[in-house]
C-alpha cells in the first residue's frame, strides 16, 4: 500500500494525506521533507489507513453509478440519468433526471447536474432555515448557498451561514443535522463541550448523523 501510494510535494508545512474515490492514497508533503520521514509517518498510519481505503473502496461500489454519471442523488434518492428529446433542458422527473441529446454529446452532464441542484438547494435551503428560526431563536444574518470543496457548511462572526449546495443530494435527516450544527455554532463557534450541549438541544441524533454523514464525503469533489 505504502509504496503505491502518490506524494506530490508542494509549499506547505506539513503533511496532508487523503484517498481518492477509487481508494488511492495521495500525500502532500513540504518540498524539503525527506522521503524516509514520509514513510515513517504513513507506517504509523498504516492500519487505519488501510481501514479508510477498504471503506471508500466499499462506498465507491455502493456509488458506482453515481461516479460514472449513470445516476445522480437528489435528497437521498437515486435518479437514472436519461438521454431524451422530449425536454428542453436537463430536469428531474419523478425517477428519473433528463438530458438532452445535446447535453451529453457535449459532455456537459456534470455542469447542468450542478446547475439544477444548486437552484433546487438555494430554494430549499433558504426556506428550511427560514421555517426552523420561526421555532428557535437565532440570530441569522446572511445565508449563503456556495460551491465548497471540503466542508459541508461554516458559520462565521458575522453570523453568515454558509451552506455547500451538494448537500441537496443528502438524506434529509442530515442536511438537517449540518443546518442545525451551523446554526449551534451561531452559539459557540468552537467544538466545545458547550457547543456539544447545544446541539445535543436541537439534534439528537447528532452523533450518528455525524457517523452517517462520513459515507457521503465523496461527494464533495463531486461537479466541480
Amino acid at each position: 500500500m505504502l509504496d503505491q501510494a502518490s506524494i506530490i510535494r508542494e509549499k506547505r508545512k506539513s503533511i496532508k494525506i487523503t484517498i481518492s474515490n477509487d481508494g488511492k492514497l495521495i500525500v502532500y508533503c513540504p518540498f524539503g521533507l525527506p522521503y524516509e520521514k514520509i514513510i515513517e509517518v504513513l507506517h504509523s498510519k498504516e492500519n487505519l489507513l488501510k481501514k479508510r481505503i477498504t471503506k471508500t473502496k466499499d462506498i465507491s461500489m455502493q456509488f458506482s453509478n453515481i461516479l460514472e454519471n449513470k445516476s445522480v442523488l437528489l435528497f437521498g434518492k437515486e435518479y437514472e440519468i436519461i438521454v431524451t428529446n422530449k425536454v428542453k433542458k436537463p430536469c428531474f422527473t419523478d425517477e428519473k433526471f433528463l438530458i438532452t441529446q445535446r447535453v451529453f454529446e457535449g459532455n456537459k452532464t456534470s455542469f447542468y447536474i450542478k446547475k439544477v441542484e444548486k437552484e433546487i438547494a438555494e430554494r430549499v435551503f433558504v426556506k428550511r432555515i427560514r421555517d426552523i428560526l420561526q421555532n428557535y431563536d437565532y440570530n441569522v444574518s446572511k445565508i449563503i448557498i456556495g460551491n465548497f470543496k471540503s466542508k459541508w457548511g461554516s458559520c462565521d462572526n458575522f453570523n453568515t451561514i454558509k451552506l455547500n449546495w451538494r448537500l441537496v443530494m443528502l438524506p434529509p435527516k442530515l442536511v438537517d443535522f449540518v443546518i442545525f450544527h451551523e446554526l449551534t455554532h451561531l452559539l459557540e463557534l468552537n467544538h466545545s463541550k458547550r457547543f456539544y450541549y447545544e446541539l445535543e438541544k436541537v439534534c439528537t441524533t447528532w452523533k450518528e448523523s455525524r457517523q452517517n454523514l462520513r459515507n457521503f464525503n465523496f461527494l464533495l469533489s463531486l461537479y466541480n
